[in-house]
């Protein structure tokens, strides 16, 4: 569905475009665990330089709210223009993939669709491994650091929230079988009663509504604001 005046509508038909959502705190922690050496492993001090970055001394973590700025091509501050823009540019998509929704979408949807029999993703004769969980870097670090840094990824946790929902329905919309249960919390609201200690309560879901299709229009972006992108 991405503009294309230079394809005709045959050539069109040819091309399926593909995006992976990945949730914005691991993504996060995978920084960390590469970029250990930067604040000697001590993320839990708050004299940290992995810290410092709030005071503009330094810029460790540039590629903060990637997800939003990928989507949308913002440089500085992130506004709901910028949510918007990146919501509206989802849509185009063929299909959207969530990274909880990763293995049903690859061996049910794109593996058929390009012929792909053999690998660890289409074959079924590779069994699933099962991951290992990897060590928390955050862990003992101050609640109130990890806080902020959630809250400013806001923006990219409502586009990973939207995107979940897009390919919750696409999948679904594909045919595809035994989609596993996820949880509806928002991952804004996840992530923080993980880290935390926050107990998530209806309060929150009323200020915050749950992930799931009955409550997709609240998600969309306005469609007026898209038409007007087009």
């Amino acid at each position: 569905r991405f503009p294309m005046p230079f394809f005709s509508e045959s050539a069109r038909e040819g091309i399926y475009f593909t995006t992976i959502i990945r949730d914005p705190f691991k993504r996060f922690l995978t920084y960390m665990r590469r970029a250990r050496s930067e604040f000697n492993g001590n993320a839990g001090n708050a004299g940290s330089p992995f810290w410092a970055e709030f005071s503009g001394r330094q810029k460790i973590y540039a590629a903060e709210n990637l997800n939003t700025r990928w989507l949308s091509g913002a440089v500085d501050e992130i506004t709901t223009e910028h949510v918007n823009i990146a919501k509206c540019r989802l849509q185009l998509f063929d299909l959207v993939i969530a990274d909880t929704l990763y293995t049903q979408a690859t061996k049910q949807i794109l593996c058929p669709l390009n012929n792909w029999t053999s690998g660890k993703h289409c074959s079924n004769d590779e069994k699933e491994v099962e991951h290992k969980s990897k060590s928390d870097k955050l862990e003992g670090t101050t609640p109130h650091f990890i806080g902020a840094w959630i809250e400013r990824l806001r923006p990219s946790f409502e586009i990973y929230d939207y995107a979940r929902l897009l390919s919750l329905k696409q999948l679904k919309q594909h045919g595809v079988k035994d989609l596993p249960e996820v949880s509806e919390v928002p991952s804004y609201l996840q992530t923080l009663a993980r880290y935390t200690n926050m107990t998530v309560t209806d309060a929150h879901l009323q200020r915050i509504p749950r992930i799931s299709l009955e409550n997709e229009e609240i998600f969309h972006p306005p469609k007026e604001f898209c038409e007007n992108m087009k």
